[in-house]
């Protein structure tokens, strides 16, 4: 008995020491992540083209029977057919719990330029706010650099690079920062915590917001210059590899056509007696001999996360929500027949206009136009690929993201703009304006005979950062958003959720937890201290569970292992 009793506490040593330092299970417990990762959700297969997506609950357990709102509609994102919610899972109560997942530990605890934290690394980490609750987000910002969203993109730069002058304007504004948090924990009548002479009253003036809106009126002309600064200086962060293949989101997948097409839904569309046409799920151009004609989607591409549920009722979404994505992946599988000449595919952002063309003979060549010169068009790159052979299919891609264009055949890359070549104007990013709709991605093609099936369009992720009056920390402006450069100082991150329009990540913390509230300065509000990390997110080992009829006792309990949902998560 003794050596049983011996070897159970052992086991039960081993197993605590393996939690505590190796690997963890969380349970992700909102919908911040999605859709890379789900919180309680339900899950449904749209109705009208049958794509299957999930969609967010607000806390269905507090609901009678965990019945949604009954004019709750959750978006198809391939479609953009509004689904009633109640006519699914819900109208049973049977709502599904958050992705539950396995922490990697061991790596950050250990650290270094190989096993630490990285850029777009999915993190688990303390709540700044409390200490105790667990949050997800991924990782975008690194100690001791600057950075900006700009236009839904991450921009940064090390601020050894800066001037004096501008690390100085930098660290003024984090006072600033720093003396309008503590103003406003007074106002919430935070006193408890302000038993160090913070409020006293030889320092009760400082914190008077009309002395804090004269010290953000005399910082403003530095403030410009070191937006000027770093308008030259900044760097676009583009994603890794790894962490892209969960970041893109549909636009339209031509594999699941709408039933019937209502107004708004994505169509592809040609020309009066063009060479195209559209088949239900194929795009087909009998053009030997033709001149060149094209074939363009008909769409909405904005930053619509399906998750992310709608009243049926409401006639307006708000605009911080949506915004036009420009960062798109065009791909297709193409037999060709015969001909002499090529399809390209052809996309827009902004003023630029990017053709990735493919030749029947194995040319490939990726040409730009600007908007005011469409019939102009350069060749930024050329290459060779084998020639296409009839009978035997080929793969053919172009993305336009983060300010790369590439093109790529077979599931290679043969072709990629440079820097020199194709880079952002920050300046104008970054100033107030108007974002216009995103122009329609096309495909063109001029006398071949071919078929394109699986037509997929997809986004980049959109972070948004333009400033929502009812969301931003103190009533002042979001951390880090266009015109707000924000330094992460040594031993500091800055985190945001895939979700952008419904993530309180460090863009709007404003509040301070007790276990962090002590170290003063040294804490800035938006970031996560190095030692509140807990360590990197990499399986899902538990999606939620399928469900069966057979035992009618349990048919509503997801209990069957669901191994199609289990993923790595990059």
């Amino acid at each position: 008995m003794r050596e049983t009793i011996d070897s159970i506490v052992v086991a039960l040593i081993l197993a605590f020491v393996f939690r505590a330092f190796i690997v963890e299970a969380f349970v992700i417990p909102t919908g911040s992540m999605a859709s890379t990762l789900n919180g309680a959700h339900g899950t449904m297969v749209c109705s009208d083209c049958g794509w299957e997506y999930t969609y967010g609950l607000t806390d269905a357990s507090t609901r009678a029977n965990g019945i949604y709102d009954e004019n709750a509609v959750a978006i198809c994102p391939n479609c953009r057919f509004a689904n009633l919610i109640t006519e699914f899972n819900d109208k049973l109560g049977n709502y599904e719990s958050g992705d539950r997942i396995l922490v990697l530990k061991w790596t950050y605890d250990i650290g270094g330029p190989t096993l630490g934290p990285k850029r777009w690394d999915v993190v688990v980490f303390k709540d700044p706010s409390d200490g105790v609750t667990n949050y997800i987000k991924r990782l975008a910002g690194l100690p001791n650099e600057v950075i900006q969203i700009v236009d839904g993109d991450l921009y940064s730069v090390k601020a050894s690079e800066l001037s004096e002058e501008a690390r100085a304007t930098l660290e003024a504004d984090r006072h600033i920062k720093y003396l309008r948090r503590m103003y406003g924990e007074r106002e919430r009548g935070a006193t408890s915590r302000y038993q160090d002479g913070d409020l006293s009253p030889e320092n009760e003036g400082k914190l008077q917001r009309r002395e804090l809106d004269m010290l953000d009126a005399q910082l403003e002309p530095q403030r410009v210059k070191l937006l000027a600064e770093l308008d030259g200086k900044l760097h676009i962060q583009h994603k890794s590899e790894d962490a892209q293949r969960d970041l893109w989101r549909i636009v339209y997948d031509h594999d699941y056509p709408p039933r019937e097409h209502h107004r708004g839904q994505p169509q592809w569309l040609a020309d009066d007696g063009s060479n195209w046409s559209v088949g239900e799920r194929t795009l087909h151009f009998d053009g030997v001999g033709a001149p060149e004609q094209s074939v363009s989607l008909s769409a909405t591409i904005d930053s619509l996360c399906s998750y992310n549920t709608l009243d049926r009722g409401s006639q307006m979404r708000p605009h911080s929500d949506l915004m036009p994505v420009a960062d798109l992946r065009m791909s297709f599988v193409g037999e060709y027949r015969k001909g002499a000449g090529m399809v390209a595919v052809r996309l827009i952002k902004l003023h630029d206009h990017f053709s990735a063309e493919l030749h029947a003979d194995g040319t490939v060549r990726l040409m730009h136009a600007d908007a005011d010169s469409l019939h102009n068009w350069t060749e930024f790159a050329t290459a060779k690929v084998a020639p296409l052979t009839p009978g035997k299919p080929f793969e053919f891609a172009m993305e336009n993201l983060d300010y790369r264009v590439r093109v790529l055949v077979n599931g290679r890359e043969v072709l990629a703009t440079t820097d020199e070549q194709y880079t952002p104007n920050i300046a104008a990013l970054r100033k107030p304006r108007v974002h216009p709709p995103t122009l329609p991605p096309a495909i063109a093609a001029n006398d071949l005979d071919v078929e394109l099936r699986h037509v997929r369009v997809e986004h980049d992720i959109y972070y948004i950062s333009e400033d929502r009056p009812q969301a931003v920390p103190l009533g002042y402006h979001a951390w880090a958003v266009e015109n707000h450069p924000m330094w992460l100082r040594d031993g500091e991150f800055f985190m945001l959720g895939d979700n952008s329009a419904q993530s309180k990540d460090s863009r709007l913390w404003n509040y301070v937890g007790d276990h962090l509230y002590s170290r003063g300065e040294a804490y800035q509000l938006g970031t996560v201290p190095r030692d509140q990390l807990i360590g990197r997110a990499f399986f899902v080992y538990w999606p939620s569970g399928l469900r069966t009829s057979l035992i009618p006792t349990i048919r509503n309990i997801g209990w069957i292992p669901n191994f199609g949902r289990m993923r790595w998560i990059r």
